[in-house]
């Protein structure tokens, strides 16, 4: 071919070639941003990921127009590889949940240094492969532009509404009538919540480990410590937002109990937004949430960690130890922070941390394990409580963390603190018999309900409101009672398996369908 044609071949498909990837991008970011929720995908971070994503489609342009000169089907190859990377996340996503063999699936598919190259080596097979169906021609690209750009702006408009509609029970509560006193002199409020942490009694049975030594550190600072408390909900994203709400799901309708539970939808999970926060702060308290996690607001990461994650991006990870970073530096930074503000006796102070919860990245010491031990597939986080050593090594260094951090926040509080230390469930090494199952196995129930619950009351406060209830979805109705007379209803302790099936209901030891409101 001539190369005064074969220029312009090049200028002419450059155009259509460019849209196409810019569109495909923008749709990538649009459609994860539908699914995220509204407290979390920002319109400025959306605009970041955005720019970012036309960056990176960019990039491959100048790639495919560099290699295209060499070869005209290693720059096919190359376009083909911009859209695995691009839902290089979406892709392991669909076969973990498409491969039913767990040897495949925990070996294979999601490590990464096996899933690239594999994946890689599918992208030169189907580039070959689909050529012998589809010709190439620049109008193809243009089709798939409009098609992308639709997809995107479609997408968006999912988004914009959510970000109209977001949900939030914090002004129907304090709606109500409810009303705190003022104690006579002001304290801090500690919540201090780590995933996953087991009672003493299911630690002992199942890991075979006393954590007695702790309790007893714990009652030694002036800690009431709840033997038989338990958690009203098998799974964070549902024994977290009621608890901030002071709800519970025998008082709601089905269609509540969705909205409540499901934090991918209509409703905030951020503290400060809570109707436990909204009700405080009118009685002077001012709030400070904390993760250790990715996120200052608890369990959904940031829009832009998100993408990272849904990308080719990720395969990145295990080298760079991001995760392993984020969770152990995570967690002492967290507790630092936490102590920090024992100077203010006006603060309401949430502090969410993701350990003792698989992954485990570090030891007792708080020594990096090489490697870590992750979970097969990062979307699903159940797999590894069977690495019973691993739990508990990361679980002892948590107790350290916390002995440490409420010593410091003792020591130099001004006012006598009130420190809540809990889990939201326990753990699941029992996973694998009973998972979401209604009902669950015996073993995982057991194993699962019990938590971690230990409170330090202050002296102001009328401890006998304390008593009456440990299980986690009261833990604010007993402090709001108990230390600002609000008169707040206490539930009972059923257990709601699943709150996604409200039909998963356990009452005074018998499963039964949840009653229509």
């Amino acid at each position: 071919m001539p190369p005064v044609l074969t220029a312009s071949l090049l200028r002419g498909s450059i155009k259509p070639i460019a849209a196409s990837l810019i569109a495909i991008g923008m749709f990538s970011v649009a459609f994860l941003a539908s699914q995220a929720p509204p407290s979390q995908s920002s319109p400025q971070e959306v605009a970041w990921v955005m720019f970012f994503a036309t960056c990176v489609a960019c990039s491959f342009l100048i790639l495919w127009m560099v290699i295209r000169r060499i070869s005209k089907d290693l720059s096919g190859i190359v376009i083909t590889g911009y859209i695995a990377f691009v839902f290089y996340g979406y892709i392991q996503k669909f076969i973990n949940d498409f491969v039913s063999f767990e040897f495949i699936r925990s070996r294979f598919f999601f490590q990464d240094r096996i899933f690239l190259p594999v994946t890689l080596i599918a992208i030169v097979l189907i580039y070959y492969l689909s050529k012998r169906f589809v010709k190439w021609n620049p109008a193809i690209a243009s089709y798939v532009a409009i098609i992308a750009l639709i997809l995107a702006l479609w997408n968006l408009a999912f988004w914009g509404n959510g970000q109209l509609r977001s949900y939030t029970f914090a002004e129907e509560r304090a709606s109500a009538g409810i009303t705190l006193e003022a104690p006579e002199s002001q304290f801090a409020i500690y919540w201090m919540l780590f995933d996953g942490y087991g009672r003493d009694d299911v630690l002992a049975r199942e890991f075979n480990f006393d954590n007695s030594s702790f309790l007893s550190g714990l009652e030694n600072r002036g800690f009431t410590v709840y033997r038989e408390a338990i958690t009203n909900c098998s799974q964070t994203g549902c024994v977290l937002p009621a608890m901030m709400e002071l709800e519970n799901f025998g008082t709601l309708d089905k269609n509540s109990i969705r909205a409540l539970a499901d934090h991918r939808k209509n409703n905030h999970w951020r503290f400060e937004e809570s109707a436990v926060v909204t009700l405080l702060s009118q009685i002077g308290y001012k709030d400070m949430e904390l993760s250790s996690e990715r996120s200052p607001v608890i369990i959904s990461e940031p829009f832009p960690m998100a993408y990272y994650e849904k990308t080719g991006l990720s395969s990145l990870q295990p080298s760079l130890h991001l995760w392993r970073n984020f969770s152990r530096f995570g967690l002492i930074n967290n507790m630092r922070e936490t102590a920090s503000q024992a100077v203010n006796d006006d603060v309401v102070v949430f502090s969410y941390n993701l350990p003792p919860h698989p992954p485990y990245y570090f030891d007792a010491q708080g020594k990096f394990l090489d490697p870590p031990i992750l979970e097969p597939d990062q979307q699903a986080r159940m797999k590894n409580w069977d690495q019973k050593d691993a739990y508990i090594g990361q679980l002892k260094f948590v107790n350290s963390q916390i002995l440490t951090t409420v010593d410091e926040i003792i020591e130099n509080a001004n006012a006598d603190p009130l420190i809540i230390i809990m889990s939201d469930h326990g753990p699941a090494t029992n996973w694998n018999e009973g998972k979401l199952k209604d009902p669950p196995s015996e073993a995982l129930f057991h194993e699962r309900i019990p938590i971690l619950k230990a409170v330090r009351i202050p002296k102001l406060c009328n401890a006998a409101e304390f008593d009456k209830s440990s299980n986690s979805w009261n833990t604010f109705a007993v402090v709001l009672n108990g230390c600002f007379n609000a008169g707040l209803p206490i539930y009972p302790d059923d257990v709601w398996w699943n709150p996604g099936n409200p039909n998963q209901h356990y009452e005074n030891g018998i499963w039964k369908p949840q009653l229509d409101h």
